[in-house]
């Protein structure tokens, strides 16, 4: 790969994750503007107690988000100032961590939600994904990995449930509550270090406890919503994740361990020759 496909890749993986950022803080600001007083059940007006935490976890994260992305702004700010070559690759955990951190408001459903702009903002992330995919697969021999790594992480992202009320009675309610929230606060940190390594290697990891674990929280949480309303949406993500990650991710990940079984072996050997000598 040349020198300016490099640097237009860099470009957009760049843009991508900025305008994910523009989308979803102009989405999530408007949702805590107009949150108080719209929503009916959602608005934080109501006295819900849930309604609470969602505006609090989201207020949270909006503001911490914020500060990373406009630190890594500045910097690119500077950097482009100063004549010195960007590469994304080099923050590649910054922008991950930014990017998880701003996701926790938007795994809130508030009173005020503009679920268009949101899968907008999520497509612009997915879209920096399949821009590492093509630039790795540009330059690898082997295309199968990083194209399966990018599938499964995107269907991992999306197996993640968003917190919502329940009209369940209590203690039912309260197990969902704690469900819920426990799937987004495991789970979105999760996919935060999933798409770090996606994003600085071209490939994610293919550790199975991820998908396991999804397994685990997205599953009770749809099971324990079940009989109030079913979350098709995470259900069938989740149900995706784990067929990909059975059928292509275990062969992705046999791929990536044979190039490292042939190094250990020609590591070994030559030590065992230096032995002898």
């Amino acid at each position: 790969m040349n020198d300016i496909t490099k640097k237009r890749m860099n470009v957009l993986k760049i843009a991508g994750f900025s305008l994910y950022f523009v989308l979803l803080f102009v989405e999530r600001l408007l949702a805590l503007i107009l949150s108080p007083t719209h929503g009916d059940a959602y608005a934080l007006s109501s006295g819900n107690g849930f309604n609470y935490f969602a505006y609090a976890v989201t207020a949270l994260s909006l503001a911490a988000g914020t500060v990373f992305f406009v630190r890594l702004f500045l910097s690119l700010g500077r950097s482009i100032r100063a004549g010195q070559a960007v590469d994304f690759d080099d923050r590649a955990k910054e922008w991950s961590i930014a990017a998880a951190v701003l996701l926790f408001g938007g795994m809130m459903h508030t009173g005020f939600t503009l679920p268009g702009l949101q899968f907008a903002a999520y497509g612009f992330l997915i879209g920096a994904m399949i821009v590492k995919c093509v630039e790795v697969c540009l330059s690898a021999q082997d295309k199968f990995v990083p194209i399966v790594s990018t599938l499964y992480l995107t269907l991992f992202s999306m197996s993640i449930p968003v917190c919502y009320l329940s009209e369940m009675s209590d203690p039912s309610r309260i197990l969902f509550f704690i469900a819920e929230s426990g799937a987004v606060f495991t789970l979105v940190p999760a996919f935060g270090y999933l798409l770090y390594r996606q994003m600085k290697e071209g490939v994610t990891s293919f550790s199975p406890a991820f998908p396991l674990v999804m397994c685990v929280l997205s599953g009770t949480t749809i099971a324990l919503q079940w009989r109030e309303k079913i979350n098709y949406f995470v259900l069938i993500f989740a149900v995706l994740t784990v067929i990909c990650y059975l059928s292509v991710g275990l062969i992705a990940l046999r791929r990536l361990r044979k190039p490292r079984e042939i190094a250990s072996e020609k590591e070994d050997a030559e030590s065992a020759q230096e032995a002898d000598e």
